[in-house]
């Protein structure tokens, strides 16, 4: 079953129905889904698809010809991407031809002549031809640079889709027999990587879950976060630094590289920048500041690198020696749903994301300094919409949100002129709240909106 990407899949199709030729990028981190999502287009249109590989151009180049003289049931040999370009070209002259090359940064890896050839054969042959080709890739960093100005491939592409993780809606998509609650805790471990979300058993618990794919000897994601950084970084030593740094709770440059012991925040600025690249790491501007504010901070992005830092990590030594359910009841489960009340607040930022779609204009966290009270005082969650200004108290703990934490946020918001106040909670609402004109959801609103 094809789960989700609605906006990629509608952008895909309107370019293979658009009259002419088309070049687009489709890229993301591993395990994103980007093959999913081609082979759900290969199954929906007559396409040639073919996944390149890392055994060297001149292999790639065979095999490629091979696949394409089987979809024209002939028989050929190219020896260049050159020809297999002029032959796309010619060919669509009498029919549309739809061309895929995944994992094409394998490609690039091996030539650095590529991306001049793939020009060359734009400007002359593809431009005036009916072919629609996509290319994909993983390797974000490499795309992004390949089709960025002064570049061989800036100004051809008609198109580019990165692909981003899911958020919590279409996650749960993937373990829907789940309570309402546990989906939320299963997104704030797993996170919206369509790779891992589909390894959810949702005949399990939530325990079970963790234990069977990250903690038991053997699970699926027991390597996962340091295979990874092995096919991105070079270091992963350093970037584990920082990232055990950012974990522990560095949120500022300068924060990040005492606690990594990096030389200096300019290097640790270009390591996290690379984070920021993969998806892993995201630098959060506060509301109403411009992206270059000094109102900054760092955070991991990625849930399940957030839980291996936070769980993993640091107590890696506990986990060779114990058994893998005494480690989960003494280390994780006494912290986990305070664990997820941080992405709790993440996952309320999304609910209103789709919620007012129509009309949202910003939505992030805000904080400040009150001089008055000599205090930081931050609010979990400040959107604006229609012109209006929201403020929303985010709670995930056993306690119903009462008159007390009403009072705190309205004192939190006396410096609006104008706002409207709401709350999210994971166990209601008490009885003794004052202003009933206030939003109030609870997580079963956050899955309730189609």
């Amino acid at each position: 079953m094809f789960i989700g990407r609605e906006k990629e899949l509608q952008i895909l199709e309107k370019r293979i129905v658009s009259k002419g030729f088309e070049f687009g990028m489709v890229y993301g981190r591993r395990r994103i889904g980007k093959t999913r999502l081609l082979q759900e287009i290969v199954s929906r249109h007559n396409a040639i698809y073919f996944v390149a590989n890392e055994m060297g151009l001149e292999y790639n180049i065979k095999q490629l010809s091979a696949t394409i003289a089987a979809y024209y049931d002939e028989s050929f040999t190219f020896t260049d991407f050159d020809s297999i370009f002029q032959y796309l070209a010619k060919r669509s002259q009498e029919q549309q031809t739809i061309f895929i090359l995944d994992e094409f940064t394998y490609l690039m890896s091996s030539s650095k002549e590529l991306l001049s050839i793939i020009q060359n054969s734009v400007d002359q042959y593809l431009l005036n031809s009916n072919v629609k080709m996509i290319l994909s890739g993983s390797h974000v960093g490499m795309v992004e640079d390949a089709i960025s100005y002064k570049k061989p491939l800036y100004g051809r592409t008609t198109f580019k889709i990165k692909l981003e993780p899911f958020d919590y809606y279409d996650s749960s998509k993937f373990y829907p027999n789940m309570s309402q609650e546990d989906k939320v805790r299963l997104y704030s471990v797993f996170g919206g990587v369509p790779f891992y979300a589909s390894r959810i058993d949702d005949s399990k618990s939530v325990k079970e879950n963790i234990l069977n794919l990250i903690i038991e000897e053997g699970a699926a994601f027991e390597d996962e976060i340091y295979f990874f950084l092995s096919q991105e970084v070079r270091s992963i030593n350093t970037y584990g630094k920082i990232l055990n740094a950012i974990a522990s709770g560095a949120t500022k440059l300068s924060e990040i590289a005492s606690k990594s012991g990096s030389a200096n925040t300019g290097t640790t600025s270009k390591y996290v920048d690379l984070l920021i690249t993969l998806g892993i790491v995201e630098k959060e501007v506060c509301f109403g500041e411009k992206s270059n504010s000094k109102k900054t901070i760092y955070r991991l992005k990625d849930q399940l690198f957030n839980f291996h830092f936070t769980f993993i990590e640091k107590n890696k030594s506990r986990k060779v020696v114990m058994k893998p359910e005494n480690f989960y009841d003494i280390v994780i489960e006494p912290h986990l749903d305070e664990f997820v009340s941080f992405e709790f607040e993440n996952i309320c930022i999304d609910f209103l994301k789709r919620k007012y779609a129509s009309t949202i204009q910003e939505i992030g966290r805000y904080w400040y300094n009150d001089a008055s009270k000599r205090q930081d005082i931050e609010i979990d969650i400040l959107m604006e919409s229609s012109d209006e200004l929201y403020a929303f108290e985010c709670k995930w703990t056993n306690d119903k949100i009462d008159r007390h934490i009403e009072s705190a946020l309205e004192d939190k918001t006396i410096i609006f002129k104008s706002i409207n106040l709401g709350f999210f909670s994971k166990r209601g609402y008490g009885s003794n709240m004052k202003n009933e004109a206030h939003l109030r959801y609870q997580v079963h609103d956050l899955y309730d909106l189609e």
